[in-house]
């Protein structure tokens, strides 16, 4: 009850929409159930006609426009073409009122899940995968939407038409109504048994289909790599098992569907012959005309529909009932970095964002026991340039991450100009940074607008710019449509130096207060690296910049340097400093000059 009731929260923006749809259907099967009461009336007048030993005209044309019969024909054929039209108009209005509705809450929960999902913690995308989350906010939302569309719709024709329908059939004849609706009680047991089954698998098919979704999006993504390592035919075998699985279980549900409607049609079959068969009796008896078995035999043909349809729409309503739990999943996953609701708005309260501090700062991934950052303090003054080393899962980009509140620390605080970043507008903070993140990550789009993407209304002078500055330029105007060159999925059209530099050129036309570069030259020759730094060195001039490298020709002319070993700083101090140290970093040092001394050989 309490998901239904959400569920129906999503209509109350559209409830007069779906009020006038309910009035409409009504109103549609209101005249639905006299055309078979023209029909009846119809056939017992020319019955009439006849057994009064009428004398009707010898050809068609003279029976209808100049007999008797032939003005009733004309006066029911009218009837009966008002009440057809009436009954299109209506229902034409009740698909434009209920199934409108229908898509409108689509569009509103897709905006909605799409909102949630952009506002929840890394730890969520970690759990499920991109294929997944795809799923669930497509197609759950989809099968979902049906609830609102068919479910309900079909729920009111089967409620009004049916009412309608056997109020009729009791005008007609008590006796053979209760006849009639004897299959009733068994379509309804047969209902609630098989959509018990249909919901159970529902799930477990959406859930089998996320899975299938994922591994398509995951074999396109690394279609080279695939190739390249001659795995093709491997992940073409984990594919087919997986499609395999989804099948069977798929054509086990399609086939307990599959009995639905011709169970459903059975049951209204037997009606139709006890109608012929006890109406027939009637007919000897003299208590009926073959116009009122007419009429019957029409009512129990309108039963049908809604009885198929209450087969169908407890279907759909489990479908969706199963989707929706899935959906709920998402839209009740807290949000756990989020601004302050009493933070100010004062021009006079927000930082300048220039100095950072961190203070007794310990961290640790969700779902994880061990700290990967351990109780680390130090401070960056504004406009200062500080550089992070450290061997390869040494606690790098953890740091990092914690300043654009990408993750919190579980223990100490970050601070930005003296004040803690969670009392920080988040909108403002991640508008202040800069972010070059180790992964590079372009988008299918033009290379104009992968550059522009964190600002609005850039200019191609903008971009432009940017790109010079990030040595991206040249190689983007060797293109045949330079900046309007559309990239491949994930920037495949580029390569890894190209990536990494025009990600460069999307921080730096943000012209942000701190800029943040995560290895993010690691792809690049030394020579395009020093053209890459001599120009950043003087854009960098009066920003607060971090830099992460394992090269230590990148971060040597930093201000100062910290060394990182398991989640803790063991050195710092600027590059000649820390040599004189003779510790980690001059190991490092020495490592790579070997490296490159040989690399020359």
């Amino acid at each position: 009850m309490g998901a239904l009731k959400r569920l129906n929260s999503y209509l109350s923006k559209y409830k007069w929409a779906v009020v006038l749809g309910t009035l409409f259907l009504t109103g549609a099967n209101f005249f639905l159930v006299w055309i078979p009461g023209l029909i009846r009336k119809t056939m017992d007048e020319v019955e009439a006609l006849k057994n009064a030993d009428y004398d009707g005209a010898d050809t068609l044309f003279s029976t209808l426009f100049s007999t008797e019969a032939g003005i009733i024909l004309a006066e029911n054929a009218g009837y009966l073409i008002g009440a057809v039209a009436l009954y299109g108009i209506l229902l034409f209005a009740t698909r434009q009122t209920l199934i409108v509705s229908s898509r409108k809450v689509e569009f509103d929960m897709r905006n909605e899940i799409l909102e949630k999902l952009m506002k929840l913690p890394q730890r969520f995308y970690a759990k499920y995968s991109s294929g997944e989350i795809y799923v669930r906010a497509t197609e759950d939302v989809n099968k979902v939407r049906e609830y609102y569309g068919p479910v309900i719709m079909y729920s009111i024709n089967t409620i009004t038409r049916a009412g309608f329908v056997i109020t009729m059939m009791y005008v007609v004849s008590k006796d053979l109504m209760i006849w009639a609706l004897i299959p009733l009680p068994f379509i309804s047991v047969f209902a609630y048994w098989i959509t018990g089954y249909i919901h159970k698998h529902s799930i477990i098919i959406q859930e089998q289909y996320s899975e299938l979704a994922g591994q398509a999006k995951e074999t396109f993504s690394s279609i080279r790599l695939i190739k390249a390592y001659n795995r093709l035919d491997n992940e073409q075998e984990k594919f087919e098992k997986m499609s395999e699985q989804y099948r069977k279980k798929k054509l086990r549900l399609d086939m307990i569907e599959s009995l639905f409607h011709p169970a459903l049609n059975f049951l209204i079959g037997i009606s139709l012959l006890i109608v012929i068969w006890k109406g027939g009796e009637m007919i000897i008896q003299g208590s009926l005309t073959v116009g009122n078995i007419a009429e019957f035999l029409i009512y129990v043909a309108y039963l049908t529909w809604p009885v198929a349809a209450l087969g169908y729409t407890t279907n759909r309503f489990q479908k969706s009932l199963a989707s929706w739990n899935r959906i709920e999943e998402v839209l009740d996953q807290p949000i756990e970095i989020e601004s302050l609701k009493n933070v100010q708005d004062q021009e006079s309260k927000k930082p300048s964002f220039g100095s950072i501090e961190f203070k007794n700062v310990s961290f640790k991934y969700p779902d994880t026991t061990e700290n990967v950052i351990k109780n680390v303090s130090f401070k960056i003054e504004k406009g200062q340039n500080i550089a992070i080393v450290g061997r390869t899962g040494s606690g790098k980009t953890s740091l990092v991450q914690l300043i654009p509140r990408l993750f919190d620390p579980n223990e100490g605080e970050v601070l930005i100009d003296g004040q803690n970043i969670k009392s920080l507008d988040l909108e403002q903070l991640r508008s202040a940074i800069g972010f070059v993140p180790q992964d590079t990550f372009l988008f299918s789009d033009t290379i104009g607008d992968n550059i522009s993407f964190g600002i609005e209304g850039a200019t191609t002078e903008m971009i432009e710019e940017a790109a010079e500055k990030a040595q991206v330029k040249e190689n983007i105007l060797d293109f045949e449509k330079k900046f309007e060159t559309m990239l491949g999925e994930r920037g495949i059209t580029l390569s890894g130096g190209q990536k990494q530099r025009t990600a460069i050129a999307r921080a730096l036309i943000k012209d942000p207060n701190i800029l943040i570069f995560d290895d993010s030259l690691s792809a690049v020759d030394t020579k395009t690296e020093e053209a890459i730094l001599k120009h950043l060195r003087q854009e960098l001039s009066g920003r607060t910049t971090i830099m992460i490298s394992h090269r230590i020709s990148t971060i040597k002319d930093a201000d100062v340097i910290y060394y990182l070993k398991d989640g803790e700083i063991v050195e710092s101090g600027n590059h000649q400093e820390l040599l004189a140290l003779e510790g980690h970093y001059t190991n490092m040092y020495n490592k790579q000059i070997l490296e490159q001394e040989l690399a020359e050989i």
